[in-house]
């Protein structure tokens, strides 16, 4: 269970802060125990998540060393492009709202290396496709900010030093 205070990753939103634990009845049976959620880089935005459900996609962000850990293996992650745009979609978007870390920087490879190759015919990513890259950064680049202690504009320039150390 979380706490107030913690901070976690709540798909696609991205990294939150959990600012109460209350109930509430929002015109159900019964009060409910909801976690109450702030976006960290959002306006705002209060989410109210039930305290008992198992199919939210909701989890601690990552320590320091297991950022470091999960940089060191960016080398490593494969690429898989599908060329049925239905198929890809589906795909990313379950990437995007599983929160799984290591999918997401194979999604953001994926995408980066398909971004480079169209970029060599004087072509360019398709709109989903570039919407899709931007949220996976958003999120990963988000939480690695908060925990590393940086700005997310400095997240790349900070896995590439790591990469090359």
């Amino acid at each position: 269970m979380f706490r107030v205070n913690d901070y976690v990753v709540y798909g696609s939103t991205g990294v939150c802060k959990i600012e109460a634990i209350s109930r509430e009845d929002f015109g159900g049976d019964q009060d409910r125990e909801y976690y109450v959620l702030t976006a960290l880089y959002a306006n705002s935005l209060s989410i109210y998540i039930p305290t008992d459900s198992r199919d939210v996609s909701m989890r601690r962000i990552m320590t320091k060393d297991e950022i470091y850990k999960l940089i060191k293996t960016i080398p490593d992650i494969d690429s898989t492009w599908n060329d049925d745009d239905h198929l890809r979609k589906t795909t990313f978007n379950e990437i995007l709202q599983s929160g799984d870390q290591t999918k997401m920087i194979q999604l953001i490879k994926t995408l980066d290396e398909r971004k480079q190759e169209l970029e060599k015919d004087g072509k360019s990513l398709g709109n989903a496709d570039a919407e899709t890259m931007k949220a996976a950064e958003k999120i990963l680049h988000n939480e690695f900010a908060l925990v590393l202690d940086i700005e997310p504009e400095q997240v790349i320039p900070f896995i590439r030093e790591e990469i090359r150390l």
